[in-house]
């Protein structure tokens, strides 16, 4: 009877519908238990995805910068623009990687009117984006540079030139900069006449130094110094730019010390530098004209006789003895 009491009591407490209740209960747990597994894992695999991604791009990023031809890029580059501007412009080696110094060995500038000039080591840091944005800032080294343009050849073993070109436009006088040319070990191999000095052919130049702004179309040449085996030179004044450079304009102040040795050598022109104006023990003269054709504009100096290689403007009527006339500048 017990055990019947008992059964009976079991079967009473026994609920089927909370039996399953429970089980389902359990089930969502598990479920839900399950789900945030996937989530999680989703969640990782997502970010394993995006790391790859990335490592790819950043590889082939590389990978571009360090195999992609700029070389042969800028080689073509040069072709290009000789073809269209009619300059033609040439380097038998080109090294131009994306980050560093790039470099030209034996780069030519051939222009129209036949003037060459030649470079046989050319190395430049520039910044690559901002020429594609056409400007400059940087600096230029140049191993045994030749001008040759004709009537005037010349040589100089080193040149250094820091140049900032705020934009760069198709017409030179358009231009805005500032830059510094430090050069040495310079020789003449022919010349045009210059005023009272004749031909610089077999003169050398030893070391010299150009300090100067660009401004709208004139170079301001603020502080200019060459030592040849002529003269020591200070210079300064503007030269007024034209898109033919030959024809550009020349308004300077020239001063100079004779070298003794030269003095001695060239006694007509020791002596002529007593007749001209003189600042501190300096001879001072005004240089006029063009770059092609430079006249020393100092009037009545035909009174003392005009040596070969000689040019002086005349004094215009109105103007003072001692004051040079004016220079229109090129357009």
């Amino acid at each position: 009877m017990a055990k019947e009491k008992i059964i009976e009591e079991e079967l009473e407490e026994y609920d089927p519908d909370e039996e399953v209740l429970e089980s389902l209960l359990e089930g969502d747990s598990e479920n839900e238990e399950e789900s945030e597994e996937l989530e999680e894992e989703s969640r990782l695999n997502s970010k394993k995805i995006l790391t790859l991604i990335g490592l790819g791009f950043v590889s082939f990023v590389i990978f571009l910068l360090f195999t992609f031809p700029l070389d042969e890029m800028v080689r073509s580059v040069l072709v290009e623009t000789s073809r269209d501007s009619g300059i033609i412009i040439e380097s038998k080696e080109i090294h131009f990687p994306i980050f560093g110094r790039k470099s030209f060995d034996s780069f030519s500038v051939q222009f129209s009117n036949g003037t060459v000039m030649k470079a046989e080591e050319l190395s430049v840091s520039v910044s690559l984006p901002g020429l594609l944005n056409q400007r400059v800032d940087g600096d230029a080294e140049i191993g045994f540079f030749k001008y040759d343009g004709g009537d005037t050849s010349f040589q100089i073993k080193s040149i250094s030139f820091p140049l900032r070109i705020a934009s760069i436009e198709e017409k030179i006088t358009k231009w805005n900069g500032e830059g510094e040319i430090e050069f040495s070990g310079g020789k003449f191999f022919d010349s045009v006449e210059i005023p009272m000095l004749g031909s610089l052919k077999g003169q050398e130049i030893r070391k010299g130094s150009i300090h100067f702004k660009i401004r709208s179309g004139k170079v301001l040449i603020e502080k200019g110094n060459i030592e040849s085996s002529i003269a020591k030179i200070q210079f300064q004044g503007v030269i007024r730019l034209s898109d033919v450079m030959n024809l550009s304009q020349l308004d300077l102040k020239v001063c100079a010390t004779l070298n003794e040795k030269f003095a001695l050598e060239r006694q007509d022109i020791a002596g002529l530098a007593t007749l001209l104006p003189q600042e501190n023990g300096k001879i001072c003269v005004p240089i006029r004209g063009s770059i092609s054709s430079p006249k020393v504009d100092i009037p009545n100096l035909n009174q003392f006789g005009s040596p070969t290689g000689i040019q002086t403007e005349a004094t215009t009527p109105g103007t003072d003895s001692g004051n040079p006339t004016s220079v229109t500048p090129a357009n």
